[in-house]
């Protein structure tokens, strides 16, 4: 618990953690398009 605190204490910190944030959501988002291209069957 004190790791989050020391990391949200400064704004280099929130920025990081912000960072980290958003390159989950892309990753997390490029994964489901993915999966769901890879199950969408051939167009002919």
């Amino acid at each position: 618990m004190s790791l989050i605190q020391q990391l949200l204490s400064d704004d280099v910190g929130i920025l990081s953690l912000i960072t980290i944030v958003v390159a989950a959501v892309v990753v997390a988002v490029c994964a489901v398009l993915f999966i769901r291209k890879s199950k969408a069957p051939d167009p002919k």
